[in-house]
This record gives C-alpha cells, sequence and structure tokens, in this order.
C-alpha cells in the first residue's frame, strides 16, 4: 500500500502543493524492470530488502532467489564460509574455491530455477473474451460460461 504524504502549504509564494505519493518496494520494482534497470545496484538493493521482508533469506539455502545477488554474496564471502555454505546445501565442499564457487553457481541455478525474478511475477493481463467472435464463443461453450 502506497503512503500519501499530506498536503503542505509553501507560505512564502502561498502554493499549495500538492501530495507526493510514496511508492512501495514493489512499485519500485515493478518500475525499474519495465524500464529495464535490473542490473543496477539500486535494483539489487531493493531486491535484498524485498527478499528480507519476504523471508526468502531464512527460508532459501543459498538466501537469495537472484543469481545476481548471489554472485556478490560470493565475491564477499571467505572460502571457509563458501565451504559452509557448500555443506548446508548438500555438496562436495572439498574444492578449490574457484572450482567450488563455480559449483555453488551451477547448484543455485538448478535449485532456483523456476524462483529467480518470480518473487514478484509479472502482472497478468486478463483475456475477455467477445461472445460474438466464432472462436470465443466455442471457447465459452467449452467453459460452460455461455
Amino acid at each position: 500500500m502506497a503512503k500519501i504524504k499530506a498536503k503542505t502549504m509553501n507560505t512564502s509564494i502561498g502554493q499549495i502543493i500538492e501530495p507526493q505519493i510514496e511508492k512501495t518496494i514493489l512499485q519500485q520494482i515493478e518500475e525499474m524492470k519495465a524500464s529495464g534497470q535490473t542490473n543496477t545496484q539500486e535494483f539489487k538493493q531493493k531486491t535484498k530488502e524485498l527478499e528480507v521482508m519476504l523471508g526468502i533469506d531464512t527460508i532459501n539455502p543459498f538466501g537469495t532467489n537472484e543469481l545476481d545477488i548471489f554472485e556478490d554474496h560470493l565475491r564477499e564471502i571467505t572460502y571457509a564460509d563458501m565451504k559452509k555454505l557448500a555443506e548446508r546445501v548438500g555438496i562436495n565442499s572439498n574444492y578449490d574455491r574457484s572450482s567450488l564457487k563455480t559449483i555453488l553457481i551451477k547448484e543455485f541455478k538448478s535449485v532456483n530455477k523456476n524462483n529467480r525474478r518470480n518473487i514478484i511475477p509479472n502482472t497478468v493481463q486478463s483475456v475477455i473474451l467477445d461472445p460474438k467472435n466464432p472462436d470465443h464463443a466455442a471457447l465459452l461453450k467449452i467453459l460452460g460460461e455461455f
């Protein structure tokens, strides 16, 4: 739900300033997706915030559903933490750092193939069936709505 700031009056010039609607994190992410800003640091940060709100960081053993965020995390953690992560997700941790990183990314993609970029599914536009259209009429008859 968007927050609305109250109307204020600029007393120096006597103007009423219209309220500004603060966008929810979902709206901000949707706008960024629509404008193609999914590779920005701001998008990653907003997605992280949303995942924390939804509890993705606690229910997903990788801590995220987003590959970009997971790869950033792998760059930041120590080799020992990477080994602990491998054990937590059930893969052999006895590899060198670069091999383990590659294996973790492959496992992440396998486990999260249906989750990534789906924490906010794109809205599906509803289909309006026209009973005057013969194809639509046949479908409506099949569906029992005619």
